[in-house]
């Protein structure tokens, strides 16, 4: 069996050579996926992210659940990390060594792919071009090329579902050609949440860091 440090970038490059000119069509499906994920409230997934370090050779793999509502609440959670806000502060607790930090919101991480404003750098800031990915007939590929070239990470490969409009997997590469893919699976859409979902008060126990 192909390593995967061997196979990604072999899968890369064929899909960049596959790739056509950037077209209408990437760009209408791009601003499609964009609406889809505007037009979310309340959904909940499971996803894997797996990090590949070029310079050591190694590989990480990290599995959890992430669930939002109404565009800028988010709860995401791992074995070792629990990341929560409610749109104004954000809580972020290392259940490793039972520390909780907390900031404001408009510090989270914007990649995550339910907040309001995830598709929106891809729409402003990257080119679209069709990719024919035969191995996943269930899926849409766009690769996203950066249009200022001065991007950390100056292309990714989307997956997006031909049925929902959103996306199934992230691949990308950054500067450093480290590899990040990230994957979503079990997407509910129905799911009901409470906003006491999104708040957080930290154990009596726990060391606390107030950043705000």
């Amino acid at each position: 069996m192909m390593k995967f440090k061997h196979f990604l970038p072999i899968l890369l490059a064929t899909l960049s050579v596959m790739a056509m000119s950037a077209d209408k069509d990437a760009e209408q499906l791009l601003k499609k996926v964009q609406k889809a994920y505007q037009q979310l409230d309340q959904v909940c997934a499971d996803f894997s992210q797996t990090f590949f370090w070029k310079l050591t050779n190694e590989r990480q793999t990290t599995v959890g659940t992430v669930c939002a509502k109404g565009g800028d609440k988010f709860r995401i959670e791992t074995p070792e990390q629990l990341i929560v806000t409610d749109g104004e502060v954000l809580w972020t607790l290392n259940k490793m060594n039972n520390q909780v930090i907390i900031d404001f919101a408009e510090n989270a991480n914007s990649d995550n792919p339910f907040i309001k404003d995830f598709m929106d750098k891809y729409v402003r800031e990257y080119e679209a071009q069709m990719v024919a990915d035969q191995s996943d007939e269930t899926s849409h590929c766009l690769l996203l090329t950066s249009k200022s070239g001065e991007q950390f990470v100056p292309q990714l490969w989307l997956w997006i579902n031909k049925r929902s409009d959103l996306i199934d997997k992230i691949v990308q590469v950054d500067v450093n050609e480290n590899t990040t893919e990230f994957k979503m699976s079990n997407l509910d859409t129905k799911v009901t949440l409470s906003n006491s979902e999104f708040s957080y008060k930290a154990p009596d126990d726990a060391e606390t860091i107030d950043m705000r």
